[in-house]
């Protein structure tokens, strides 16, 4: 399904502590437009998401680590729907997002999103080549977020978490200090597909992915936490 991006120039940190207050003023602009539609928050590792509370209506993701929210499943038919889309925007400024994409499933949809500063993006394709593990890199995102990439795109993002047996390979010093320090559990890699990845990519080569970056992650890793914990 074709997507709308606006890029947001926001000079705030990334706030995720005010998306129940949030949730609740979307609420009541909810209320006030007549819909009575109830949103509700689903949290997960990496992004939460905000529910319209009805089936149909569409969601709101917020990808913590890209630091974007996601507008999917919603038709603009009205004006209650240009004006939640406006809102939503809005929002996103105040949460210290750099951008919000939106499904659009029209060309009355594109045009609304260009008026406001929209841009087309391009469906992803295929990835259809052998992929080349010295093509492979990592980044930090945000924090302890990282970021795989292949040929410098983004591809898959990566969030830190214990795990209950480590994944098949070379154990990396650095990933032995990383997990004595948190207590000698074993540690891996909660990984989502990055939203401006412009591949399909299939299972096979998500865990290609996975076991090309692994170790430059920890090393990388282990950086951005001794260097933390330092100050």
């Amino acid at each position: 399904m074709p997507w709308m991006e606006i890029e947001i120039d926001s000079s705030l940190d990334w706030n995720e502590e005010g998306l129940e207050d949030w949730a609740l003023a979307l609420g009541a602009f909810l209320t006030e437009k007549g819909t009575g539609l109830k949103p509700e928050i689903s949290r997960s590792l990496g992004y939460n998401v905000v529910h319209m509370g009805e089936e149909g209506v569409g969601a709101l993701t917020l990808r913590r680590a890209e630091r974007l929210v996601l507008l999917d499943g919603l038709e603009l038919k009205d004006s209650v729907d240009y004006d939640f889309a406006r809102f939503v925007v809005r929002f996103a400024g105040q949460m210290g997002a750099v951008g919000v994409c939106a499904s659009i499933q029209s060309l009355d949809e594109r045009a609304f999103w260009e008026k406001i500063g929209g841009v087309l993006r391009p469906d992803p394709l295929p990835l259809e080549e052998v992929i080349q593990r010295e093509n492979v890199g990592i980044q930090q995102l945000t924090k302890f977020s990282l970021l795989v990439t292949y040929e410098e795109e983004p591809v898959l993002c990566l969030e830190p978490i214990t795990v209950n047996c480590h994944a098949r390979g070379i154990i990396s010093l650095a990933q032995r200090r990383l997990e004595k320090m948190y207590g000698g559990n074993p540690l891996g890699f909660a990984s989502w597909k990055a939203v401006h990845c412009p591949w399909v990519i299939s299972r096979e080569q998500w865990q290609e992915f996975l076991a090309y970056s692994r170790l430059q992650a920890f090393e990388l890793l282990a950086k951005l936490v001794f260097h933390s914990s330092s100050f």
